[in-house]
């Protein structure tokens, strides 16, 4: 009766110590929230040093750079879909080619409804599945 408790208690002891193991070992799934550099607007890469940033938040805040003008808003996820805010902006003037990556930028946040996170890229799709805006993780 001594062995089997202690058969008994050293394959829990065993159990217990590959189950903890295990589960370190499986990678942490990706999340929305966190600061995302935007890389490419509907296939097209972003003008080099525009700032264009997205910053989700945990309580659902999205703010950060159009390129130019500061953004602010805040949005919904469930699952992969997204639901984003009418946004606001500040209002300042820069360069018209950054002023025009910026009008083109919003208006691909705003058709936004479902995104995808792979190794530290954002992808952000329209309604239809068409690429609106890539990104990476900062």
């Amino acid at each position: 009766m001594k062995y089997i408790k202690r058969l008994v208690l050293l394959v829990a002891i065993s159990t217990t110590l590959t189950a903890c193991n295990s589960s370190s070992a499986l990678p942490s799934p990706e999340k929305l929230p966190g600061s995302w550099v935007v890389s490419s607007i509907q296939g097209k890469p972003v003008i080099t040093n525009s700032k264009a940033q997205l910053v989700f938040t945990e309580d659902n805040k999205l703010t950060g750079s159009a390129s130019c003008n500061g953004i602010s808003t805040s949005y919904s996820s469930q699952n992969n879909t997204l639901k984003i805010a009418p946004i606001a902006t500040t209002r300042k003037m820069c360069s018209p080619s950054l002023m025009t990556q910026e009008a083109i930028l919003l208006q691909s946040l705003s058709k936004v409804k479902r995104f995808q996170l792979h190794n530290g890229e954002l992808s952000l799709f329209d309604q239809q599945g068409s690429l609106q805006l890539k990104a990476k993780r900062t």
